[in-house]
């Protein structure tokens, strides 16, 4: 909810919502900071609707809820809406097996892999990350 120059609550519209998913999986998968959306992605999207299509368009692209938080909270909901398909297909499946891995990588970071393996549809074996987690401490043998 957004409050208007008036004062009255009104929703985004669906269009700016649906926008506002699509830019933010866009800038997950290109590894960005959460907060080019509102500093750089916006700006040029204004700039080129004004020129293009005029100053009432672009009006349209302000709506696009675009911040740090808002692009974060976006990427965790698609996030876990995947696990939640994942978890729903292994689920129905008559069979699943589990794969753990340990890997430390160049920064001595430690992090735990979890593979699963499951029967999907058309008895297809499919194969699927369903855990990275990172580790608190070194999986080195000295330190144990």
């Amino acid at each position: 909810m957004k409050l208007g120059k008036t004062g009255a609550a009104y929703e985004s519209s669906e269009k700016a919502l649906s926008a506002s998913f699509e830019i933010s999986q866009l800038i997950a998968k290109a590894k960005k900071p959460h907060t080019i959306g509102e500093t750089l992605v916006k700006p040029c999207l204004t700039k080129a609707v004004q020129q293009v299509l005029g100053v009432q368009p672009s009006k349209k692209i302000q709506d696009i809820p675009l911040s740090n938080n808002t692009v974060k909270a976006r990427i965790d909901t698609m996030s876990n809406d995947i696990e939640d398909q994942l978890v729903c297909e292994i689920k129905k499946s008559p069979y699943f097996s589990l794969q753990c891995d340990e890997s430390t990588d160049v920064a001595q970071c430690c992090q735990l892999l979890v593979f699963v393996r499951y029967l999907g549809d058309n008895n297809t074996i499919k194969e699927e990350l369903l855990i990275s987690q990172e580790l608190e401490t070194t999986s080195k043998g000295k330190d144990a």
